[in-house]
């Protein structure tokens, strides 16, 4: 993952399937607030005022960190504008993995 200048505690990468319905305008199937965005990762949610923010990486689309999600209500939180925003989820759209694909990486090669 590039997260360059970004200090991230905690991060995960997914399929875009797994976080939104592909039909339709990605963002709006996201059902997050537009008008909340931060670039840099929240101190707290903004919904539950919950400290537990992972940022969230989207497989195809950005790399490095595209949204952030409370681990705690769920809540998901842009990092750049909604256009901004679509057109990476739109890029992710029909790409799949399979993890069994992937191979054995030992721990000690982790980043």
């Amino acid at each position: 993952m590039a997260n360059i200048g970004l200090s991230i505690k905690n991060c995960r990468l997914v399929i875009l399937e797994d976080i939104v319905n592909t039909k339709g305008k990605l963002v709006d199937n996201l059902e997050v607030e537009t008008e909340f965005i931060c670039k840099e990762q929240p101190d707290t949610c903004y919904h539950c005022d919950s400290s537990l923010i992972t940022g969230v990486e989207v497989i195809g689309g950005y790399d490095g960190i595209l949204l952030w999600e409370c681990d705690d209500c769920g809540e998901m939180m842009l990092r750049f504008a909604e256009e901004t925003t679509e057109k990476y989820l739109q890029l992710a759209k029909g790409l799949w993995t399979n993890p069994s694909d992937w191979g054995y990486v030992p721990r000690s090669k982790f980043n």
